[in-house]
């Protein structure tokens, strides 16, 4: 099934980004145009049957097409050890990745991040609450309804993301005297929160911060960073996020360590 919808996101990266219908026309070689046959378009497989060629002008098929099917696969894989003793969860965060994979690679290769997909991120968030069991383990919303509770917990974790991206967007802007984050950064944010809580998405912010130094750094010292290049933070975003809630246990174990040193 990963590798499935992991064709399906090649079709939303190509597209979203050029505006372009993710339904129709169906699926064709981006060079001569040509619709793809069904037997060519099977994940994995037929990259590898064709020898990663168009069939009909032997244009060379970007390898991200059998990279991106590979992860989403593996991400599904993974995400559903992680829930699978609670199915309404497992589907939740199952689509929770599959927009996270779309938006890390259209930021990675445009430095934007489509409204459409952020603002589906945020309601899908809130809506899906009363039944995501991950945002009931880390709520600090205790009240008589428990869907309420997690209704609450969701529209915290929204407010709070998207607040401290902002603060920290304006503070860049002062200090740099131009645009230092996207708004794009910022609503995508605010879609992870309402999936992850307060307590997680602080942990996201900094995790996409971490990486995102840490790549600019490793950048800086071959060489090939220019100042004031765009980071695609949405990105960071998106990988922090998917490492909060497959490993979170282990960051509230760290977090905790760090709390009785401090004492």
């Amino acid at each position: 099934m990963g590798l499935g919808f992991g064709s399906f996101a090649n079709v939303c990266i190509y597209r979203i980004p050029r505006r372009e219908s993710i339904v129709e026309p169906a699926s064709h070689c981006p060079k001569c145009g040509k619709q793809i046959k069904w037997y060519d378009n099977i994940p994995l497989i037929s990259y590898a049957f064709l020898g990663g060629r168009c069939r009909y002008c032997r244009g060379r098929i970007s390898l991200q097409y059998p990279l991106i099917e590979l992860l989403t696969a593996f991400l599904f894989l993974i995400t559903y050890y992680k829930f699978q003793s609670a199915p309404f969860t497992l589907l939740i965060f199952l689509l929770l990745v599959l927009c996270l994979l779309i938006v890390s690679a259209i930021d990675l290769q445009t430095y934007t991040i489509p409204d459409k997909l952020t603002y589906l991120l945020i309601l899908l968030g809130l809506f899906s609450s009363p039944f995501n069991s991950f945002l009931g383990e880390y709520s600090l919303i205790v009240i008589g309804s428990k869907e309420l509770s997690l209704v609450l917990s969701s529209f915290q974790g929204l407010l709070i993301g998207g607040a401290i991206l902002y603060l920290i967007a304006l503070l860049g802007q002062r200090m740099f005297k131009r645009e230092a984050m996207g708004g794009g950064d910022i609503k995508l944010i605010s879609g992870v929160g309402a999936f992850l809580g307060v307590v997680n998405v602080v942990w996201v912010i900094f995790l996409a911060s971490l990486l995102g130094a840490a790549t600019g750094g490793l950048l800086a010292i071959a060489g090939k960073y220019k100042r004031f290049q765009p980071i695609p933070f949405g990105t960071y975003i998106s990988l922090g996020a998917i490492l909060v809630f497959l490993f979170q246990p282990g960051f509230n174990r760290i977090y905790l360590n760090l709390l009785s040193i401090c004492r």
